[in-house]
C-alpha cells in the first residue's frame, strides 16, 4: 500500500481533496491533542465548513470516542444565534468520527486580545450578552459547557448590528441533571475535565458541575477580556489549580482602569462556593449592565417564585367534586402561606401565590425546596377533583400585568390557560416575567408536579425528576429523595 494515493488522502492527518461525508478536504486549519480541525468545501455546494476529526489513535479508546460523539448530538440540540451550528457528522472509513459545523470567518478572543489587548467594558458588555444567550439556552437544555474561555467563543469578522460571537466546542460539556437531555455518564465524579486557567474550584475536585461552574469561568472570561490577562497564572497546572482552590481572586481594577462595581460582578463570579456566586446567568448579566452602564442601565427587577394550582375533575364536575375542589384550593392557599409565599389570585379553579427571592443563595434555595415539598404535597392522593402544580422563577415584572395571559386561566374554570407556546418566551426566557402565566403555567394533564429548570436549579438531588415528554426545560417531580 505504500505510495497509494488514497493512503496519502486519508493517513492520520487528512489531505486536501479528501472526500469527509458530503465535504472535500481543503486544508488542515487546527492541530489538538485529541483531534484535528480541517476548512473544508461541501462537495456539491461549495459552502465552507469545518470539520473536527478524531484522531486515530484516540478513536481506538471507547470512552473518548462516545464523549466525542455526545458532542455532536449535544450541538444539534443547542439551536442558537450565537451557538456554532453543527451540519452533519459521521465516520470516516478507518472507524474514525467526524463533526461538520459551519466555517466562522474570524478569530477567537484569545487571538484577539493578543493583537489588540484588553477589551472597553462596552466591548465586554456587547460580547458578554451574546455568550450569555448562548449559555442561557444550553443550561436550559441541561447542558453545562465545562471549558468556556477566550478560546472558544469566536468573534465573526462581518457581525452586523455591532460585535457578534459564537460559542464553540462543547467537547467536554455535561448534563447538568441526570437522565436530562444531553447528561451523559461518560464523565464521573472525580474526573477532572477542563482547562487549568478556566476552571472553576469545583472542577478541580472532580466535583458535579452545575450552572455556576460556567459562571465562575465567565468570572475569568470577564477578567481576561477587562485586562488581557488571566485572574491565575503560574508555571505548571498544579500551580494554576492551587491558586483557583485557595487563592483571593485579584481585582481587575488592579490592572485596569475598571469602576469598583465591575470589579464586584467580577469577584463574586470568582467565589470559591459555587453557592457564593451568581444563581444563573441573567443574575450576572444585570448586575453587569448595572456596572457598566451605570445610570442607562435598566431598573432590576426582583426575582421571584410563582406557584400555581389548577383543579381537575374527571367527566362533568359534581357537587363532590366541587367541594373536594373547593378544599384544595383551601389547603393549597394555606400550605403556601406557611411556606411564605403570598397568595396574589384565587380563581374558581385555581390559584397563584408567589414570594420575592431573598438574596441570600441558601435561603433562597431554602426557600424553592419548600415550595417544591409543597407542591408535592398538593399532588399527591386520590380525589373527585385533584390538582396540578407547576413551579417558575423569573423576574417579578409588571408590564405585563395579572391581566395579560391571566384572566383566560382564572375564568376557565375548570380548563387551563391558553395554550401561549414556546414561543411566548424572548432570549431571556421571560416575556411577561412571572405574572404572564401562558409562557410557564402547564395546560392539561393529570394531577402532577411540574416545575422549570429555573425553579429545580441546583436541587436536582434533592427530588426525584423526569423531562416533561415535548416540553422544553419541563420536569415532573414525583418524591423527595
Amino acid at each position: 500500500m505504500a505510495g497509494n494515493g488514497e493512503e496519502a488522502l486519508y493517513g492520520e492527518e487528512l489531505r486536501p481533496g479528501a472526500l469527509v461525508g458530503e465535504w472535500v478536504v481543503e486544508r488542515v486549519q487546527v492541530r489538538g491533542p485529541v483531534s484535528a480541525l480541517y476548512r473544508a468545501r461541501h462537495a456539491r455546494t461549495g459552502v465552507p465548513a469545518a470539520l473536527k476529526v478524531l484522531h486515530p489513535q484516540v478513536a481506538t479508546a471507547a470512552v473518548a470516542l462516545r464523549r466525542f460523539r455526545r458532542e455532536a448530538a449535544t450541538l444539534q440540540r443547542l439551536h442558537h444565534p450565537h451557538i456554532v451550528t453543527v451540519l452533519g457528522y459521521g465516520e470516516l472509513s478507518d472507524g474514525r468520527p467526524f463533526i461538520a459545523m459551519e466555517w466562522l470567518e474570524g478569530q477567537d478572543l484569545a487571538a484577539e486580545l493578543a493583537t489588540r489587548g484588553p477589551l472597553s467594558p462596552r466591548e465586554v458588555l456587547a460580547v458578554l450578552e451574546q455568550v450569555g444567550a448562548a449559555l442561557r439556552v444550553a443550561h436550559a437544555a441541561g447542558v453545562v459547557h465545562r471549558d468556556l474561555k477566550a478560546q472558544n467563543v469566536v468573534r465573526l469578522a462581518q457581525g452586523q448590528g455591532g460585535p457578534a460571537v459564537k460559542l464553540v466546542d462543547f467537547g467536554v460539556a455535561k448534563g447538568l441533571v441526570p437522565g436530562a437531555p444531553g447528561s451523559s455518564s461518560l464523565t464521573h465524579t472525580g474526573v477532572v475535565l477542563g482547562t487549568p486557567l478556566s476552571m472553576a474550584p469545583e472542577q478541580i475536585r472532580g466535583q458535579v458541575p452545575d450552572a455556576r461552574t460556567d459562571l465562575y469561568a465567565v468570572g475569568v472570561l470577564l477578567f481576561q477580556l477587562l485586562t488581557g490577562m488571566p485572574p491565575f497564572q503560574g508555571t505548571t497546572r498544579h500551580e494554576v489549580e492551587q491558586q483557583h482552590l485557595h487563592a483571593p481572586p485579584p481585582r481587575p481594577g488592579e490592572h485596569a482602569p475598571v469602576s469598583a462595581a465591575l470589579d464586584a460582578v467580577v469577584l463574586r463570579c470568582l467565589r470559591k462556593e459555587r453557592e457564593d456566586r451568581y444563581p444563573d446567568v441573567d443574575a450576572l448579566l444585570d448586575d453587569l449592565r448595572g456596572a457598566v452602564l451605570g445610570g442607562a442601565a435598566p431598573v432590576e427587577v426582583p426575582r421571584a417564585l410563582g406557584l400555581y394550582v389548577q383543579g381537575r375533575t374527571s367527566g362533568d364536575p359534581d357537587s363532590a367534586a366541587m367541594e373536594d375542589l373547593d378544599a384544595g384550593l383551601e389547603r393549597a392557599s394555606a400550605l403556601a402561606l406557611e411556606a411564605g409565599l403570598e397568595v396574589r389570585v384565587v380563581g374558581s379553579a385555581c390559584l397563584l401565590a408567589v414570594a420575592s427571592l431573598p438574596d441570600d443563595v441558601r435561603r433562597e434555595r431554602e426557600l424553592r425546596a419548600r415550595v417544591l415539598d409543597v407542591g408535592l404535597a398538593l399532588t399527591r392522593g386520590e380525589a373527585a377533583a385533584s390538582l396540578a402544580v407547576t413551579v417558575h422563577v423569573d423576574r417579578l415584572t409588571s408590564g405585563a400585568g395579572l391581566g395579560d395571559g391571566l384572566g383566560d386561566g382564572l375564568g376557565a374554570g375548570l380548563h387551563g390557560p391558553p395554550d401561549a407556546a414556546a414561543s411566548a418566551w424572548d432570549d431571556a426566557g421571560n416575556e411577561g416575567g412571572l405574572l404572564h402565566l401562558p409562557a410557564w403555567v402547564q395546560d392539561g394533564g393529570d394531577s402532577a408536579l411540574v416545575v422549570t429548570g429555573a425553579a429545580l436549579r441546583g436541587l436536582e438531588a434533592d427530588f426525584v425528576s423526569s423531562p416533561v415528554p415535548g416540553a422544553t426545560d419541563r420536569w415532573r417531580l414525583s418524591a423527595r429523595r
